[in-house]
């Protein structure tokens, strides 16, 4: 069963690209927001559809305007297989997950929500502290400019 999840998995990534598999939904949400920002003035230069974004590294190797529509269509062709596929693998690691947690006692069930529970603050705690540390490091560095201007 596990082998079939896997080889499933497997064929998926390799058949839609493993960057787009799992980069495509951030960049369309992303896409999305500047769209929005886009259309209310506050960024881009022009509207961008959603997934209308290159693969990494395409804008450094000087692609034309057409062939970047080519790209933005070839993308759009495979958004709904993606996504599509995205939905599955999250449904069958729901599943897995559930049939593993269904082989531990209750005990150990209650015992793996607190770990889980104590886990989570801790890494919410650290995310804090960076945001923290990048918000000062910002002060500091509009610091520096300011004295730097004087």
């Amino acid at each position: 069963m596990r082998n079939c999840i896997w080889s499933l998995v497997a064929c998926a990534l390799v058949g839609t690209g493993v960057v787009g598999v799992s980069t495509r939904p951030l960049l369309l949400a992303q896409e999305s927001s500047k769209a929005a920002k886009a259309e209310k003035g506050e960024g881009a230069k022009k509207s961008a559809k959603p997934g209308d974004r290159l693969p990494a590294n395409y804008a450094k190797i000087g692609i034309s305007e057409e062939q970047r529509k080519k790209i933005y269509e070839i993308q759009g062709k495979y958004d709904d297989q993606i996504v599509a596929l995205q939905k599955q693998l999250a449904d069958l690691i729901a599943k897995e997950k559930a049939e593993v947690e269904g082989v531990l006692t209750p005990e150990q069930k209650r015992t793996l929500q607190s770990v889980s529970e104590e886990s989570q603050k801790k890494a919410a705690e650290k995310k804090k502290a960076a945001e923290k540390k990048k918000a000062g490091d910002k002060e500091k560095g509009s610091d520096k400019t300011e004295k730097d201007d004087k």
